[in-house]
């Protein structure tokens, strides 16, 4: 009985590993940061999307997503209409945020988001974009 509960508690673990999303959150542009970005925003990477970086945070009970990447106006336009985004300043906090080399809360603080939530309020995208760096910062997240 010992040697079943042993070889279980391999299984969920290798389980548990495997389920989760693939990501390269120090290094841009890999094939994982790739998938990341056609999964949250349904379509491949536009040829104008560079340094894009990707992280996800699937354990316990909430998610948490962030892609951080340059991209033009067209680009961004595609995505916000694709999620069919907003912008406007939101009425909660949005602070949830990982901190990287590439997400820069500061830029953030001075930008309006793209954003929208799920109508039982649990689920929330929202995308800044700085137009003068063409920087993109997006966040998925449940709570």
């Amino acid at each position: 009985m010992k040697n079943l509960t042993r070889i279980g508690l391999i299984v969920i673990i290798v389980f548990s590993v495997y389920a989760c999303t693939r990501y390269d959150y120090d290094q841009p542009d890999t094939f994982a940061n790739q998938a990341g970005f056609k999964r949250h925003f349904g379509f491949p990477v536009p040829a104008s999307v560079t340094d894009l970086y990707y992280f996800a945070d699937e354990l316990g009970a909430d998610v948490k997503y962030q892609l951080g990447f340059v991209a033009d106006h067209e680009a961004v336009e595609k995505i916000v209409t694709a999620l069919n985004l907003v912008q406007r300043e939101p009425d909660f906090s949005s602070s949830i945020a990982q901190e990287f080399d590439w997400w820069d809360a500061d830029v953030i603080d001075g930008l309006t988001p793209y954003w929208k939530r799920s109508s039982d309020e649990d689920y929330y995208w929202l995308l800044w974009y700085d137009t003068g760096s063409q920087r993109v910062y997006y966040i998925e997240y449940s709570l």
